[in-house]
């Protein structure tokens, strides 16, 4: 005999004699009320139950709950009452009690997210003196510079794995989640390796917006005699993320006291005079790896305890992506055209290597459009879904080119002589070997492509 226990304000516990009886069978046998609008038939989702304690003594989902709760998002302990069987003692509630929850579940979408804690980097961003160029500037050019600002300031979250929450006024919400979850959390070691790599893309994103603001504020400048400044604070720890909102309008979201520290923490750099706060939560993990200049013992709003937050300033090892970038920031500072010598040297290859004549393809890349791949390229290099695009659009010119896959590793050391040429000051061996392998690897992923 098993008993299944409903939750509400009162518990309801059920008995079945039938080993393998349905969550839903048992339900309907003893009257309770149990929403099921597709007959039990795996249509719908309004059986829904969330299971408390009991777990292992469920079966495994089949392949039609697999499919909604793949489509859902659902963690483990969602699971479909007429399609799980019951095998010893649980105990669960009902996610749908009345019309009104069952308005709300039915307005989800195919890409909803019912509600899952998960390990996540949270990013909170201000624009320091909008307020000041609002108050002497028209309504069109206040939206236009906001606009171009989200633009600018996204770049680098998206492009090193992070998602965009939402814009706040003139802010930015942004977070960044474990990647292959399911497999790091289930080694010890591995999961903190896996919080220590989330980290350091978000920190690299931080940094990497500070670069996007000079070369934004050089615009304004130009433009509206006016530059701005930013203010960041980030903390890491568990969050919930789901769709939250009206049933008709949802967006998801993340909660929690993580959200709320590192937004505490984005407001703190005005009190200490800093631009970038990071909680003891992310030094202790990856502390090492950064230079802080300024530490600052606080007790954040609504915080019973104390904690320590950091001024971070940059890494303290070489981060390669973030040298790259840089680095390539200072060839377009130098020469903006660089891109044309490349293709020179490519042509002249292809010439003297592969007795082709280029005469009919020499009009086919425009010089500007693959710098501005080659740039994009580089610029996402920490997000590799992105990158794979970028990956596809190089190999094509290339190919374009007349230059086979077979030939494609030895363009690497033309590109690192054209690299070199327009950093005659600031080149190096380290900066060198540094180009070299991320070239080369990128080379074998467009040969695999």
């Amino acid at each position: 005999m098993s008993i299944v226990t409903f939750e509400d304000k009162e518990n309801f516990p059920l008995e079945t004699n039938k080993p393998g009886a349905t969550i839903l069978e048992t339900a309907l046998k003893h009257d309770y009320p149990l929403y099921h609008l597709c007959g039990g038939n795996a249509k719908c989702t309004t059986c829904r139950v969330f299971v408390t304690d009991g777990l292992q003594y469920l079966s495994m989902r089949n392949d039609r709950e697999q499919t909604l709760a793949d489509r859902k998002g659902w963690p483990s302990q969602i699971r479909l009452a007429c399609q799980t069987e019951v095998f010893g003692d649980i105990s669960l509630r009902r996610i749908i009690k009345d019309n009104k929850d069952l308005k709300t579940v039915t307005s989800e979408s195919k890409s909803s997210k019912t509600g899952e804690e998960c390990y996540a980097v949270i990013l909170f961003l201000d624009i320091k003196g909008f307020t000041a160029f609002t108050e002497a500037s028209l309504p069109y050019d206040e939206v236009f510079v906001l606009n171009r600002f989200f633009q600018e300031m996204s770049e680098p979250i998206l492009n090193n794995g992070g998602e965009i929450d939402k814009f706040i006024g003139d802010g930015i919400l942004a977070f960044f989640q474990l990647k292959n979850k399911d497999e790091v959390t289930k080694n010890e070691e591995n999961l903190k390796k896996a919080k220590q790599e989330t980290i350091r893309s978000a920190i690299r994103a931080c940094l990497r917006m500070f670069d996007q603001l000079k070369k934004f504020n050089l615009e304004m400048k130009d433009r509206f005699n006016f530059t701005f400044d930013i203010r960041l604070g980030l903390h890491a720890g568990n969050v919930i993320y789901g769709d939250i909102g009206h049933s008709e309008y949802k967006s998801q979201t993340v909660l929690g006291d993580t959200v709320n520290v590192a937004s505490r923490l984005e407001a703190l750099n005005k009190k200490t005079n800093t631009n970038f706060l990071i909680s003891d939560e992310i030094f202790n993990l990856i502390g090492s790896s950064l230079s802080v200049n300024k530490k600052v013992i606080t007790k954040l709003r609504g915080k019973s305890e104390k904690m320590t937050a950091y001024s971070v300033l940059g890494f303290n090892d070489s981060d390669s992506i973030l040298l790259i970038q840089k680095s390539l920031d200072r060839v377009l500072e130098h020469n903006p055209n660089w891109t044309l010598g490349y293709l020179d040297k490519l042509k002249s290859f292809v010439n003297e290597n592969l007795n082709k004549t280029l005469d009919e393809t020499e009009n086919r890349v425009d010089p500007h459009e693959f710098s501005s791949i080659l740039e994009s390229l580089i610029e996402k290099l920490g997000n590799p879904k992105s990158l794979k695009k970028e990956i596809s659009k190089v190999k094509l010119i290339y190919e374009s080119l007349g230059i086979s896959k077979k030939d494609f590793p030895k363009l690497v050391p033309i590109l690192i002589s054209s690299i070199r040429e327009n950093l005659p000051s600031e080149w190096n061996d380290n900066l060198e070997s540094i180009w070299s392998q991320v070239t080369m690897d990128l080379t074998i992923e467009t040969i695999e492509s």
